[in-house]
């Protein structure tokens, strides 16, 4: 599955935490976490090299942006990539506005069903699109788990209210939170990691946005399955959205 993990609020300094494993056929290729110019924001984001879109952002307004398919949802003709709402999404200011975007986009255009999760840390939302429906949650905090086969309250993970304790470092937070992406069904039942076949987990990350400058971003990718690919700092490249 492609399973998103967002921890909205729970850390002032690191309002916005996220875990994410990308399911995918093996053979489609993907650039890791770069530059993308929208046209009122710059973002950093990784890019499915076949269509062009993205499965998660965040821009230089410390927004965060993910998103998963919904499998079981019907596809529709003339539908197009999904992975174009992210960028669309964070070249807003803030999320009410981002949701307007979207909201937007999807009136004049086809699109197959989604869940798509926007996040400032203080203002967390999440739009399910399915049937040229769009429903929007409004979250308060805390731990929110979404994949393209569960959606909102769904899945359960075993050990994942323990990454949301208070007083725990960053590195404590993100190295529990990459223990629950190695899960191949022990724990939680469902196949979080998929190894081996044509189809299967091709890509992993682990970010934390700041609560003040972007260019402390983490940002840490693994180009393959985390079991096997290490994961690289990518934050770095953070402040490439603040150059002038």
């Amino acid at each position: 599955m492609c399973l998103l993990i967002v921890l909205a609020g729970i850390d002032p300094d690191w309002p916005v935490i996220v875990a994410s494993n990308r399911d995918e056929e093996r053979a489609r290729g993907a650039a890791p976490p770069g530059l993308f110019v929208g046209t009122q924001h710059r973002m950093l984001s990784p890019r499915d090299r076949r269509a062009g879109g993205t499965w998660l952002a965040v821009s230089e307004r410390r927004l965060f942006a993910g998103l998963t398919n919904l499998s079981a949802s019907p596809r529709r003709a003339g539908a197009r990539t999904r992975g174009a709402l992210p960028h669309l999404a964070l070249d807003a200011a803030d999320v009410a506005e981002a949701v307007a975007l979207v909201r937007e986009e999807l009136a004049r255009a086809v699109y197959d069903g989604f869940q798509l999760v926007l996040s400032s840390g203080t203002d967390t939302r999440l739009l399910e699109h399915e049937d040229g429906r769009l429903t929007e949650h409004r979250l308060v905090g805390g731990a929110l788990v979404v994949s393209n086969q569960h959606r909102i309250g769904e899945l359960v993970l075993p050990g994942l209210e323990a990454t949301c304790a208070p007083g725990l470092t960053l590195d404590e937070r993100l190295a529990m939170l990459a223990a629950l992406l190695l899960d191949e069904g022990e724990r939680s039942g469902h196949r979080i990691l998929k190894r081996g076949g044509e189809y299967g987990t091709v890509s992993s990350s682990l970010i934390a946005l700041p609560a003040a400058d972007v260019r402390r971003l983490v940002w840490r990718y693994a180009a393959g399955s985390p079991d096997a690919a290490p994961y690289r700092e990518y934050g770095n490249l953070a402040r490439r959205l603040v150059e002038d």
